[in-house]
């Protein structure tokens, strides 16, 4: 029943886990293959349009998101755990109004604005592609609100998971059908498809949230004393964390592929959207995003219940380690074979896009610091550090202007913003170790980890010339190297190898040095 037993207990966990993991295998084969189809029915022109529409739209539902989601990410367990049934349809009802809201005024503003849009990307053929994805802005942004803030948040990951395996897989169809038939498509064909895709899963979605606030209607309260966050914490936090999405919208990928498309033209921007989408596939199968759904409303709980911020950071720097893990051999691929693995996803016309690929990949792993970094902040409500810092990153926009109009490449475009991540991150955690929380990520473990995997990639360049690899033998040696690495370097602390042991004890025996007994 939704409404009995302890919706964010164990037993609920492994239930919600399986059934998040589950869904998410489903769609991420069906999104990836998805990505590599448009790659090949697109003209690189009309995939560089394509790109851009679509920046343009994950630029609208960034703006019109202002904080609501983690207001509801930080209050929706708490309401689920101690509220009576009522009242947590009273607070999914106001947070649905507002949100949603937000999302059709921003499709409406693309929708019949896109004119203007096009005019300032320097691209005036595009309006019409940019207006339907005004449309699909609107009808995506109920499906994720209903998908992840909603039911991911409820702890109903197998209806979330349900429903985007219904967009993943139309998209994956629609395009999969043009490929097997030989027809190369519009980038307004593209968009039409992401709007039907868009339009499958929200309908889903809407269904499956009604069914649970049905369940929910009668839920008791349970016995206890229990405040509700006042309205004041909670503006503070929304305001907090929408200024910090703007300014962290400053330099991330969406107004970078503007910016490319405006001064380099569409070949560039696809190039870099290609690659931007692909590092970010990579980021979203990742157990930082991959399990983010269930894990953050779990260690939310856990200091809430607790107040213990060092706990907090030892199950913290697990999850930021496991994906570190699994990311380092994917980046060593496109360090050694970045050509082959590029014409592979996208076909030959991407071929030279294998740097551009292993720099955004290198970058990946301060995005996923900076999701470990945003939660921590957040959980201890400590979100004006989040914008404070953010201010600084208003200067990389203008520094990628200058950068691009003087003669600068993609290169060096992803360097720069590598290098401002790496001080926004590292500014945030001395900030925090000041104020009293001791943010830890036993460091050592992953120089250890970097350091084991840089000499592989310098092995497997250096023997180039040498060795000739295939598709499979790279790839088998890749994962070998990530393997022998991890286990060599054995990542873990002491104190994560007694936390893991409880779960595992061969698996902290072979990932610490000095596991507990």
């Amino acid at each position: 029943m939704s409404g009995s037993g302890n919706p964010y207990g164990a037993a609920a966990l492994r239930g919600s886990a399986l059934a998040y993991l589950s869904g998410r295998a489903v769609s991420a084969l069906l999104t990836f293959s998805a990505f590599a189809l448009a790659a090949r029915v697109l003209p690189l022109e009309a995939y560089g349009t394509y790109m851009a529409a679509l920046a343009a739209m994950e630029t609208g539902l960034a703006l019109s998101t202002p904080g609501l989601d983690w207001v509801a990410a930080r209050i929706l367990p708490e309401y689920r755990l101690h509220a009576a049934g009522r009242t947590i349809l009273g607070i999914i009802c106001r947070l649905a109004g507002m949100q949603m809201a937000f999302y059709a005024c921003a499709g409406a503003v693309l929708f019949f604005h896109a004119e203007q849009v096009a005019a300032l990307l320097r691209m005036e053929a595009a309006a019409p592609v940019l207006s339907l994805a005004g449309a699909v802005l609107a009808v995506e942004g109920f499906g994720r609100f209903y998908r992840e803030q909603m039911l991911g948040t409820l702890m109903r990951q197998g209806a979330a998971q349900a429903a985007q395996v219904v967009r993943s897989g139309t998209l994956a169809a629609l395009l999969g059908s043009d490929w097997f038939a030989g027809r190369e498509i519009t980038a307004l064909d593209a968009v039409r498809y992401e709007l039907m895709a868009s339009c499958g899963s929200t309908g889903l979605g809407a269904v499956l949230l009604l069914r649970e606030m049905w369940s929910l209607r009668y839920r008791v309260a349970p016995s206890g004393d229990w405040t509700p966050p006042r309205r004041k914490q909670l503006l503070k936090l929304a305001v907090n964390t929408y200024i910090s999405y703007l300014l962290a919208f400053a330099y991330g990928s969406q107004m970078l592929t503007l910016i490319v498309a405006r001064i380099l033209g569409a070949d560039a921007a696809a190039v870099f959207g290609f690659s931007t989408n692909f590092s970010d596939q990579v980021r979203r199968y990742l157990p930082t995003d991959l399990l983010r759904s269930v894990i953050q409303p779990t260690l939310i709980a856990f200091f809430s219940r607790r107040r213990d911020f060092g706990g907090f950071m030892l199950r913290v720097g697990i999850w930021f380690k496991s994906s570190m893990i699994l990311l380092m051999p994917v980046v060593v691929y496109f360090i050694a074979f970045g050509g082959m693995g590029a014409m592979l996803l996208g076909g030959e016309r991407f071929r030279e896009a294998g740097p551009v690929i292993a720099l955004m990949l290198v970058g990946t792993a301060l995005t996923i610091l900076r999701r470990v970094v945003e939660l921590s902040c957040n959980v201890v409500l400590a979100t004006d550090l989040y914008v404070r810092w953010g201010f600084w990153l208003l200067a990389v926009p203008v520094m990628a202007v200058f950068l691009l109009t003087s003669g600068g490449r993609l290169t060096e475009l992803i360097v720069l913003v590598i290098g401002a991540e790496a001080f926004f991150n590292f500014g945030i955690i001395l900030a925090l170790r000041r104020r009293g929380y001791p943010f830890r990520l036993a460091w050592g473990g992953l120089l250890r980890l970097a350091a084991w995997y840089g000499m592989g990639a310098g092995a497997l360049v250096w023997s180039g010339p040498l060795v000739r690899f295939d598709m499979p033998t790279s790839v088998a040696v890749c994962l070998l190297l990530g393997a022998v690495g991890t286990l060599v370097a054995k990542p873990l602390s002491a104190a994560e190898a007694a936390l893991v042991s409880d779960w595992s004890p061969r698996g902290a025996r072979l990932l610490s040095r000095t596991p507990a007994a």
